[in-house]
């Protein structure tokens, strides 16, 4: 039976409307960047971006603005463009976590994890306890095929405080690579407790089953996996047999 490669998900571009802005006064600045945002939730991303740019011809270091354009040119597939402004804020305030995370996940729909992995690391050196983005560079630490560094970045967001179906699949998978059959399947289970239909865990947990000698689990986990729509499940379990 062939090896089933289960990737770690996609990862979506972050929309965090927060941000640091000055005075207690509504500028009209503000007012636009609002009705942009109103926009952006409305996936009128063309729109927006319209109304940013009139407020940066205005206020060229309004840096809010440029952060919310980025948004939109990402939502967009304008990386490059989304990329300046998300410089454009680094260089202005390099401390704006929520610009360094944004720029990392653009970098790792990118697939350049190396420039992924260096902004997660800026994160976590100001803030060793952002969960996302341990959570993150744990990912991009696994497509790079560094399992270990992956799993000790999964285990520093679950202990501080990380509790979701993701995480728990994506440690599984890493312990999966490492051939921790056992302990993989462990945490595959942790993923289907918070997300009883989560299809591809099912499947990984059949997959590690199997590789740990249990063929009757295996086959009750990716029927299970099929039942909920898995592609590949049928033809898994004609290979098993």
């Amino acid at each position: 039976m062939n090896k089933f490669n289960i990737p770690a998900p996609l990862l979506l571009l972050l929309i965090v409307f927060a941000f640091t802005t000055f005075g207690c006064s509504q500028s009209s600045e503000y007012k636009a960047n609002e009705n942009a945002i109103e926009l952006m939730e409305e996936q009128e991303y063309t729109k927006a971006i319209q109304e940013l740019s009139t407020i940066i011809d205005g206020d060229k270091n309004y840096l809010p603005a440029y952060y919310n354009r980025a948004i939109c040119y990402s939502y967009l597939n304008q990386n490059k463009a989304a990329l300046n402004d998300l410089n454009f804020v680094i260089s202005k305030q390099e401390y704006e976590e929520e610009a360094y995370l944004n720029r990392a996940i653009l970098f790792e729909n990118q697939k350049d994890y190396k420039a992924a992995i260096k902004d997660y690391t800026h994160i976590i050196t100001l803030n060793p306890k952002n969960i996302r983005a341990l959570h993150f560079r744990g990912i991009c630490k696994y497509y790079s095929k560094d399992y270990t560094g992956a799993l000790a970045d999964y285990n520093l967001a679950i202990q501080y405080g990380l509790n979701s179906s993701g995480v728990f699949y994506n440690k599984a998978v890493a312990l999966d690579c490492l051939e921790q059959f056992a302990n993989a399947i462990k945490y595959y289970g942790k993923a289907i407790h918070i997300d009883k239909n989560l299809e591809r865990a099912y499947f990984a947990r059949g997959v590690a089953n199997l590789k740990n000698g249990n063929k009757e689990a295996a086959i009750a986990d990716i029927k299970q996996s099929e039942k909920l729509g898995f592609k590949k499940a049928a033809e898994a379990l004609q290979e098993i047999g």
